[in-house]
């Protein structure tokens, strides 16, 4: 039996160990993602509910049906919370999971659960700082693509160019020259 070498193995195990990390580490950036692009409608949501004239205690249940997929358990999570008895700001904990892009949010929700602050003004500023941050997060993006789509180009485009474009022109000029 051939063995398969000592470089190949270990490029092999590194890959293997490798592999399953670079795949959880895509799929958790794709739910930051899902979430930092929704988190305005989640505000929008909860400004309609205030709107509609929902006390600071009702909104998170009329809220949690109607959700975006990436916030429902944790919105689940709140009203398990409440409903075993805990302070509404206290159950709003469950939203430190999600890090910088609900704090604003939950930051609101717990002034007005806390202290009484009125939440149709905050939840206004929330909405027009969620949307201009996720306005940043699509021009980072968008100025990450070229670096992005280099990899292709050179590895796909080039080459075709080369082969449709220099080789025959090089071909043609050697037979032509004498030795």
């Amino acid at each position: 039996m051939i063995g398969i070498g000592p470089v190949l193995g270990s490029a092999i195990a590194i890959g293997a160990f490798l592999v399953p990390v670079v795949r959880h580490r895509s799929a958790q950036l794709a739910i930051d993602g899902a979430r930092r692009q929704s988190v305005p409608e989640l505000v929008d949501l909860f400004r309609l509910a205030v709107g509609a004239g929902l006390s600071v205690h009702q909104v998170v249940g009329v809220v949690e049906p109607h959700a975006p997929q990436a916030f429902a358990p944790a919105l689940e999570e709140v009203q398990r919370r409440v409903s075993l008895g805990e302070r509404l700001g206290d159950a709003l904990d469950a939203f430190d999971e999600f890090g910088e892009p609900v704090r604003p949010l939950a930051g609101a929700l717990r002034a007005a659960a806390f202290d009484g602050v009125a939440l149709g003004p905050a939840l206004e500023r929330v909405a027009a700082d969620a949307r201009l941050q996720r306005r940043r997060w699509a021009e980072i993006n968008a100025r990450k693509l070229p670096v992005q789509l280099l990899f292709p180009l050179v590895v796909c485009i080039l080459p075709a160019f080369g082969l449709l474009a220099i080789v025959p022109l090089v071909m043609s000029s050697l037979g032509s020259l004498r030795w």
